[in-house]
């Protein structure tokens, strides 16, 4: 008796875990495909992003306006008005501000490369290499909608979980553990999308929020997002 207890306990685990009834390749061709296909998503490898938005880790919520470029998987330009301005070249970086510029040190640059490389797997085209290895959990409900769960690994990338809402297949949200502030630990770093507009045929969320370890750290709204088919050469320079 005990023996057929555990049997089925086992098998109604192996039920919860991938009870999406779809295998994680799968579930992610879906998410390409209903945010417009692999062709028209590829163009937004190169982008520009202008936004609006409120960061709170440093307590009181401080408003900002910013541009960012971006070329994945690791290149980074960005510019908070009257802030600083922030560039990874994929080796070297550096932070402006005060007037000054500061190359960034070795904890600095994994930080950045460790986000970069996560943004990357959260638009999803990398994960049609083999080199990343999926696999689906159980089902969960994100704000309220119900979200298959896809977990993603490859070495020298950190882990990323993906959240696939059920109706419309579209990402919804990816979570990570990055490095906090002091770069000394880590934290859990959720980010939520919503407000999914169509871009040049493809669909890209225009609000997003994230929050680290569970407590609100930055909401933004895209006010305009651009596919670049040419960079100015300068544009990962050293910020001067």
């Amino acid at each position: 008796m005990r023996q057929l207890m555990v049997s089925a306990a086992l098998l109604f685990l192996v039920g919860v875990v991938h009870s999406g009834g779809d295998d994680a390749r799968s579930v992610v061709n879906k998410a390409i495909a209903a945010a417009g296909g692999e062709a028209k998503l590829a163009k937004f490898t190169v982008q520009t992003i202008e936004e609006k938005g409120v960061y709170y880790g440093m307590g009181a919520g401080l408003p900002y306006i910013g541009i960012s470029t971006i070329v994945y998987p690791d290149k980074m330009r960005m510019e908070i008005k009257d802030v600083f301005v922030l560039v990874f070249d994929g080796k070297k970086g550096w932070v402006r501000e005060k007037g000054q510029t500061k190359e960034m040190n070795k904890e600095q640059l994994a930080t950045y490369r460790e986000n970069q490389r996560a943004g990357w797997v959260a638009t999803l085209l990398p994960l049609k290499d083999k080199a990343f290895t999926l696999k689906t959990l159980a089902d969960v409900q994100v704000k309220g909608a119900p979200a298959r769960v896809v977990q993603v690994t490859r070495k020298g990338y950190p882990d990323v979980k993906l959240y696939f809402d059920k109706k419309s297949n579209l990402l919804i949200k990816f979570e990570h553990r990055g490095r906090s502030d002091d770069k000394s630990k880590t934290a859990l770093m959720e980010t939520y999308f919503s407000d999914f507009r169509d871009v040049d045929g493809a669909k890209h969320p225009h609000k997003w929020e994230m929050t680290r370890d569970g407590k609100q750290y930055v909401e933004s709204e895209i006010t305009a997002l651009t596919a670049v088919s040419k960079l100015d050469p300068k544009t990962f320079a050293r910020p001067e």
